[in-house]
């Protein structure tokens, strides 16, 4: 042991395991702690910058999801280096739903049943349609309404003799082949046959006759007005003439036809 000691302080004590120093070694110390300390700042600021951005990049990810429908419905642009915010239009849209009527029953008189503006919160007065004036010749077999009495005789229609009508005499009255009663014809001197009495089987041009009702009358001829027990129709013809239907007030019991104008009384 004592050996061991006394060759180490040899060692030490040793001139040439000195180490010498340099003129210049405390500044290079110094300088070299300047270094360490300028590179202790540098990565210090790069770890805040990491830092930043990491906790950047978070907050991003912490934001709610776009609705994927909206970004359907927005325009899509180049994105530019511009660091203007634009306002981005959206597009909207609006759903219109038809509901189709169904079309107004015939016969409303042009009323629509159900749609604004017809209804005026007042009954509508319906303005019945413009009554048609009848038509047809004013005839009977060979006899005529206008016809001249010597006209009337050749047919051989009328049975003689005649009767007057009157105490002038200017109308006279004949039966029939058809007819028994003796005023079936009246003839005007002046005007001709004033009237025409139509057998009990025959019927008018519109299926009314002697046993035919008053409301069948009226309804095959809505022009008919009453007069006492004749309900009259008058008839555009020429001459212009006047079928007369007499009647118990239910029911026709004679057909005439009447000359309109004539001068014969009683026809």
């Amino acid at each position: 042991m004592d050996d061991l000691d006394d060759e180490l302080r040899r060692l030490f004590s040793d001139d040439r395991l000195d180490v010498h120093v340099t003129p210049d070694a405390t500044d290079a110390v110094v300088r070299g702690a300047d270094r360490r300390r300028r590179r202790r700042t540098a990565v210090t600021g790069a770890f805040a910058v990491v830092t930043l951005v990491g906790a950047g990049i978070g907050l991003s990810l912490l934001r709610p999801p776009v609705d994927d429908t909206a970004g359907e419905l927005l325009p899509t642009s180049s994105s530019t280096a511009s660091d203007t915010p634009s306002s981005v239009p959206v597009s909207t849209y609006t759903s219109t739903v038809t509901t189709i009527a169904d079309p107004p029953p015939s016969g409303t008189g042009g009323v629509t049943p159900g749609k604004p503006g017809n209804n005026t919160g007042k009954p509508s007065n319906t303005i019945p349609p413009p009554i048609t004036p009848e038509s047809g010749r004013g005839a009977f077999g060979d006899l005529a309404l206008g016809m001249s009495e010597a006209d009337a005789l050749k047919t051989g229609v009328l049975i003689e003799p005649s009767t007057t009508t009157d105490p002038e005499a200017h109308c006279k009255s004949y039966a029939t082949q058809s007819v028994a009663d003796g005023d079936a014809v009246i003839i005007s001197a002046a005007k001709g046959i004033a009237r025409i009495t139509l057998p009990s089987y025959a019927k008018s041009t519109k299926n009314i006759g002697a046993g035919s009702t008053v409301a069948a009358a009226k309804t095959a001829y809505p022009s008919a007005t009453q007069s006492g027990s004749e309900l009259l129709v008058a008839m555009t013809a020429t001459p212009r003439w006047i079928y007369v239907f007499e009647n118990d007030g239910t029911t026709v019991t004679r057909v005439r036809m009447r000359l309109a104008g004539g001068d014969c009384p009683g026809a």
